[in-house]
């Protein structure tokens, strides 16, 4: 089976996450293809696809516009495949904003067309050490809200490498069965 990975990222992480995803589809025993949204789309055939997988980071409580470009274009494709969106927020890696990292999944959904069959809502990453003084404040006191984060470290990450290797696993599961 060959799975299309394609992903927009604004401070890296969620292309850390799709690396990661590949690797894993590729320990599966299954093709992998890696496409940045954010470039231009280079003869991809969707009838060589048999999977997709599309992850994009939420920044400002929308995805990268990319991603929704891409999702939007090629939304008639996209519903003839086995299909998964991972949604890579901070709210997602606090229990109290779920529902709001699901919320940003729903306006991906209704902005784009595209209805995956899986979802997966992973935690982003602080990296205060590449931040300057206002990002960080604003990263603080807004993104965060008051949500405590150890401060013996300058970054953090939130992703759940097991959360994320389940998913994967069951995604390619159901879409081999196909």
């Amino acid at each position: 089976m060959k799975v299309l990975v394609a992903f927009g990222t604004t401070e890296g992480q969620t292309k850390k996450i799709t690396k990661y995803v590949a690797e894993k589809v590729l320990g599966h025993g299954h093709e992998v293809d890696l496409y940045d949204c954010s470039r231009r789309l280079r003869g991809h055939e969707f009838g060589a696809i048999d999977a997709v997988i599309i992850a994009a980071s939420v920044h400002q409580k929308e995805h990268q516009e990319s991603v929704v470009a891409f999702a939007t274009a090629h939304q008639e494709d996209l519903k003839t495949k086995p299909s998964a969106f991972i949604s890579v927020s901070l709210s997602a890696a606090f229990e109290d904003g779920k529902k709001d990292a699901m919320g940003y999944v729903e306006r991906f959904v209704e902005a784009t067309g595209w209805q995956p069959a899986f979802v997966h809502l992973a935690g982003g990453a602080l990296k205060f050490s590449e931040y300057d003084f206002f990002k960080e404040q604003i990263i603080r006191y807004i993104v965060l809200a008051g949500r405590p984060i150890p401060s013996d470290q300058k970054d953090w990450e939130f992703t759940d490498w097991a959360a994320l290797d389940s998913f994967v696993a069951e995604f390619l599961e159901s879409a081999s069965a196909r």
